[in-house]
């Protein structure tokens, strides 16, 4: 028996990307997809990347924090008490217009863990952590007792695999279980600046056979930056400054309050958050 598996996440509306990565998978004879979270937001290419989504037809689909971000700002409960709050709130009310509400209930009824077996190995797949889909709680370079964290029963799992920091990882528990990450599809991150230069969609191909794990293929695709920059030129996007500045480095400015705030009251936002959700 062996099983080929494309561990995707972290797609973040990089449509451009995810085609990348779609083709890749294509070519690579796998057998299943699973999905770890954040499908949308910040990019534009919602409606385009469910149906992708839906042709890799994913036997694990994981809900993420930007998927709770968007659920709960299409049904007008979002807060928006700070700046980076109100960019999530607009964005998401944007993006769930685009989609519906039949697709935002789908994401809604997405678990954020899920448990299965392949072979002989017992696998626990998470977002983040097992009971919290946000939070720094398993950044890469964090002390061993937190990556611990990953194992929701101690002893029990072989393999821990989640997403949500964006980056590729292969770590251990402090019993050696494995710890995996796939990093993310449309907003791979490193800190250290040479790595942050390369910006390839990023996805694990995982391969399983009858004594475990046959190889990790951290797999690195091309993709057509100024493509997606004109796919959100022509699109009525939501801070798409924000999302244009992402595209020139793979830098995340969603939590500079100063550039969010000059972009809000450029367009007046906030305005438009309170009148959307004074209607839900």
């Amino acid at each position: 028996m062996e099983r080929r598996i494309a561990i995707i996440a972290d797609i973040h509306g990089n449509y451009t990307a995810l085609k990348a990565v779609q083709n890749d998978i294509s070519k690579q004879d796998v057998n299943e997809c699973w999905f770890l979270g954040d499908l949308f937001m910040p990019g534009p290419g919602a409606t385009y990347i469910w149906r992708i989504l839906k042709s890799l037809n994913p036997s694990i689909c994981l809900r993420g924090n930007w998927d709770d971000d968007l659920v709960q700002a299409y049904y007008g409960q979002h807060s928006y008490d700070d700046e980076t709050k109100i960019m999530i709130s607009r964005v998401g009310e944007y993006i769930g217009s685009q989609v519906g509400s039949r697709i935002i209930n789908q994401i809604k009824r997405w678990p954020i863990t899920a448990d299965t077996q392949v072979g002989a190995l017992h696998i626990t797949l998470s977002h983040n952590l097992p009971k919290s889909n946000a939070g720094q709680g398993l950044f890469p370079t964090n002390d061993q007792q937190q990556m611990d964290q990953i194992m929701p029963l101690p002893g029990y799992y072989d393999v821990g695999i989640y997403a949500h920091v964006h980056h590729q990882l292969y770590r251990y528990t402090s019993q050696e279980q494995l710890i995996l990450n796939p990093g993310s599809v449309g907003e791979p991150y490193d800190g250290w600046n040479v790595h942050q230069n390369n910006l390839r969609a990023r996805y694990l191909l995982l391969t399983i056979d009858d004594e475990g794990i046959a190889d990790l293929d951290y797999r690195r695709v091309e993709w057509d930056r100024q493509a997606e920059r004109e796919r959100t030129l022509n699109a009525d996007l939501p801070y798409k400054e924000m999302y244009l500045r992402h595209l020139e480095n793979g830098r995340n400015f969603i939590h500079d309050q100063p550039f969010l705030a000059q972009i809000n009251h450029k367009h007046d936002y906030l305005q438009d958050v309170i009148h959307y959700s004074s209607k839900h």
